[in-house]
């Protein structure tokens, strides 16, 4: 591109004072140096914009264990590239060293452990600096457990980039990385009849009609509910995923589900909120994802301030979802305030003692 670029300019140039002395001539002979000359510039121009056209800046973020695919990551900075004039990485397993999952230092000392997520938010923001000022477009390539993700989501809740895109792997065969959605203030607002007419076909039940399903709990006598589960299984996959879910819910306790901050005594729920979707993924598509966002977030606060305005001014939420990372990080993004997330995995060592899974765009829990 930039050798087009320099030839077609130099040709052009070049045909300068040529054209000049031909302007009498113009119309005779000549006329095949004024269309060499002006096509030249058109080439010029095209590899221009090409070149220079491009703003903003990709990111690619790893957080969470050694062990991340070569070939995703390559990927990831590639289209990255594709998208910006630069591209950095963050990979926190790299950067911490010692300090990494399973290091001697993590086992014998838990406590010196540095905040992964807290750190790759630093380091994200030390890098953008590094670029003399805040990039409008920034482009986040996110590969990290889901319980980071959503904790990600929240730590962004104050950028101020015009535009600032979440990147996935498309889970649709061939397809490659499509922009997943984008993080902005609209993704608080009620959604509009564009919204609900898009979730109609990726919902059970109709999102103008009948509005998410209300699965309340019958709690033992003296039990106070503490919590309100929400409940978004994406990943056509994952069977039996919100059955699982209302269960860890109801008892506040799950061999499958880690809750974050767990006592002793389990904080229960008063009821989930299922936002049911149809069989098969989500599709990959912005308006969709950004659309259901919006419905999740509208509906979870209004069951929010009604069950308050009962009195339950304390209540808070879970969140159980399988949905890509990128939409974690989206939801931590605008429920991350009141909400925290339970996230899943098969337990390795026995019950109870198990991490959140989900890493990429994969729709793990």
């Amino acid at each position: 591109m930039t050798i087009g670029a320099s030839a077609a300019a130099g040709l052009a140039v070049g045909m300068l004072p040529n054209l000049a002395q031909a302007v009498p001539s113009v119309g005779g002979k000549w006329w095949w140096l004024a269309l060499v000359a002006i096509g030249s510039v058109v080439v010029f121009a095209v590899c221009a914009t090409l070149l220079y056209g491009r703003e903003g800046v990709g990111i690619v973020l790893l957080v969470g264990e050694d062990g991340w695919d070569t070939t995703r990551l390559i990927a990831m900075r590639n289209n990255a590239l594709q998208r910006h004039p630069s591209c950095f990485t963050v990979n926190v397993s790299e950067l911490l060293g010692p300090y990494g999952p399973g290091s001697p230092n993590s086992q014998s000392r838990p406590d010196a452990a540095p905040d992964r997520v807290r750190f790759a938010h630093r380091v994200m923001q030390a890098r953008m600096l590094e670029e003399g000022q805040a990039p409008e477009q920034v482009s986040l390539y996110v590969t990290a457990r889901h319980v980071d993700a959503y904790r990600l989501g929240g730590l962004l809740r104050d950028q101020r980039h015009p535009s600032l895109s979440l990147m996935m792997f498309s889970r649709e065969q061939g397809v490659g990385i499509v922009e997943a959605l984008r993080l902005h203030s609209g993704l608080t607002q009620q959604p509009d009849a564009r919204d609900l007419e898009l979730l109609r076909d990726v919902l059970l039940r109709d999102p103008q009609s009948e509005g998410p399903e209300w699965v309340p709990f019958a709690l033992p006598g003296g039990v106070t509910a503490r919590r309100v589960a929400i409940v978004l299984p994406m990943a056509g996959h994952n069977a039996g995923m919100q059955e699982e879910s209302l269960a860890a819910a109801r008892d506040g306790r799950s061999e499958r589900y880690r809750f974050p901050g767990q006592a002793e005594i389990p904080e229960r729920c008063a009821g989930g909120l299922v936002f049911a979707t149809r069989p098969g993924n989500v599709p990959d598509r912005r308006e969709i994802f950004e659309a259901l966002v919006r419905y999740v977030n509208h509906h979870w606060q209004q069951k929010l301030s009604e069950m308050r305005a009962n009195g339950d001014s304390s209540l808070r939420g879970w969140l159980f979802t399988d949905g890509p990372v990128e939409v974690v990080v989206a939801l931590g993004n605008v429920l991350g305030r009141q909400t925290e997330l339970v996230s899943w995995g098969p337990p390795p060592d026995g019950p109870g003692t198990h991490a959140g899974s989900g890493t990429g765009s994969g729709g793990g829990r």
